[in-house]
């Protein structure tokens, strides 16, 4: 049986590279139409990688294939397109969203004749929106990513709970982890906190990620063989 070791291997390395091409082309100018040509071209180039990777790992685990067949890349891209404007969309609303709340609570303080902070239904608000951005959206888009990429299989009830469980560990939690400063004083002891932190968050970026794309896409490593041979 195939084990997590190949796929985290190449993982450890891909996305180390991925982020690094991310750095280089944050730090790329866009005063002339040549480098905004080449900025332009060095982000779809890292969204196609990304995609490939990320792609292919359903594959591996649903279907026991090493890659993505390179015709269902196109697919993939322009799903994430619509991902990543969704996710906008969802910002826009964020910050948005304090004008309906105002009214909303004006509205229920003179239905109700009881006075609603408008904080208290922005606060409704903000929920609901965590739910959408970490377990409806991520659901709906992984289990669409893997029926068309991988083996086709239904959502099942504790997909809602690992989900925004393993994407928390995944994103939410390196982010805060980078951001805590422990230590203070000598520069030496805080370079030496970064750069645990760094690998610590690294490291549990790769792992939950990989985890939920395994438990998504209802597959397990692949016997490299049929368990059964006919007989002679």
């Amino acid at each position: 049986m195939r084990t997590f070791a190949p796929i985290a291997a190449i993982h450890l390395v891909g996305n180390a590279l991925l982020l690094w091409l991310g750095y280089y082309w944050l730090g790329l100018g866009e005063t002339r139409a040549a480098t905004l040509a080449w900025s332009a071209l060095i982000a779809l180039l890292l969204l196609s990688l990304a995609c490939w990777l990320h792609g292919a790992t359903f594959a591996y685990f649903s279907l026991g294939t090493r890659g993505l067949p390179w015709r269902r890349l196109p697919a993939l891209v322009a799903a994430v397109i619509v991902l990543l404007a969704v996710y906008w969309v969802l910002s826009q609303w964020s910050d948005y969203s304090s004008k309906p709340a105002f009214k909303i609570a004006s509205f229920l303080t003179m239905t109700f004749r009881k006075p609603v902070k408008p904080a208290t239904v922005l606060n409704v608000f903000k929920a609901v929106l965590w739910l959408v951005r970490w377990m409806v959206v991520p659901v709906v888009a992984l289990s669409i990513v893997s029926r068309i990429f991988a083996r086709r299989q239904s959502l099942k009830w504790w997909h809602w709970i690992a989900t925004p469980v393993l994407l928390v560990c995944a994103l939410w939690l390196p982010l805060k982890l980078m951001g805590w400063t422990p230590l203070t004083g000598a520069f030496a002891m805080q370079m030496f906190s970064f750069i645990v932190r760094l690998l610590v968050a690294y490291l549990l970026f790769v792992g939950a990620w990989l985890v939920l794309v395994f438990l998504i896409s209802g597959g397990s490593p692949r016997a490299t063989q049929p368990s059964t041979v006919a007989s002679p």
